[in-house]
């Protein structure tokens, strides 16, 4: 009875051991925020490069096997090899045609081709500038990924599907693929960069953890000097007689010396405008040889809007 039992319990043990390697980049918080990191750095790596903005982001971020390099897909892709001393096995990168277009478009300042193009096999010339730019692009994880480890993450050449085949090895190794999105004009391809999850595997604690936010301390001294410098502000007042709607044939005739009736008297209130908004209502009156304002009262803006549009 006890052989039964102890066949159990290894199945329980070897269970608990596929669990614990699984790898589920949604539980990990921590690995999506470098993940950003990695393509905001590999944005301005680029972009330095080329001369020219960059458009690259995060698609998306899941844990897979190695790509089914026998299925019709695989022989419209390109590979190149990721090498790293901390992996156990390479890790690997995959790009389309338009992926490949878009990188020689990005790197030249250039249109790409259009979608209707008929797709083109890549030079050697092509070839040596996509390599550049994965290699621009995988150098800069490293910064990023240091807290885990100094990885120092290369690509190779660009390489067929049967060629990544024979680098991978064991097919039931799995990945975690970051998807990355490139604009370049009106062309968005993806590019995907498959790093072994038994390289992020031992760390999973940390990258389960939400990354610290710093908080900047507040200088009260700057938020002073602020509020005192927009106090100094010069800002426009008027004071607006009267508004009245006249036709544009009589505005076209008017003449020197002509008058023009208000419909106000000397008691009526006067509205007082701040850079267009009415502010407040005020009569007008005279000290000496100037004209001055009494406030009477504000305005309520809500009641503004109110009158505005039943006067229209």
């Amino acid at each position: 009875m006890s052989e039964p039992r102890l066949l159990s319990d290894a199945e329980d043990v070897g269970d608990r051991l596929r669990a614990a390697a699984e790898f589920e980049p949604g539980q990990l918080p921590r690995l999506r925020h470098l993940a950003e990191a990695w393509a905001t750095a590999a944005t301005a790596r680029m972009t330095a490069l080329a001369g020219t903005s960059f458009d690259f982001t995060l698609h998306d971020i899941e844990a897979d096997f190695a790509p089914d390099l026998e299925a019709d897909t695989a022989s419209n892709s390109l590979y190149a090899v990721l090498s790293s001393s901390r992996f156990r096995h390479p890790g690997y990168v995959t790009l389309n045609n338009s992926g490949v277009e878009a990188l020689i478009a990005a790197l030249f300042a250039a249109e790409p081709s259009t979608s209707d193009d008929q797709p083109r096999k890549p030079t050697d010339l092509d070839r040596g500038v996509v390599k550049l730019a994965l290699t621009t692009i995988a150098e800069a994880a490293d910064p990023v990924f240091n807290d885990i480890a100094e990885f120092r993450l290369s690509a190779s050449n660009l390489i067929d599907p049967s060629e990544l085949a024979e680098q991978l090895g064991d097919p039931g190794d799995r990945f975690v693929l970051f998807r990355f999105e490139l604009r370049v004009g009106t062309l968005t391809t993806t590019i995907t960069f498959g790093l072994p999850s038994s390289f992020f595997a031992p760390h999973r604690r940390f990258l389960r953890e939400l990354p610290d936010i710093v908080k900047l301390d507040r200088d009260e001294n700057w938020s002073a000097g602020i509020k005192a410098s927009f106090a100094q502000s010069d800002l426009r007042l008027d004071a607006v007689l009267a508004k009245k709607k006249i036709p544009l044939r009589r505005i076209a005739g008017f003449k020197v010396g002509e008058t023009i009736e208000l419909e106000i008297n000397a008691t009526s209130l006067i509205a007082v405008e701040c850079e267009g908004r009415a502010l407040l209502r005020a009569r007008m009156g005279r000290s000496g040889v100037d004209y001055v304002l009494r406030i009477e009262e504000r305005v309520d803006p809500a009641e503004e809007f109110i009158d505005d549009i039943l006067s229209d």
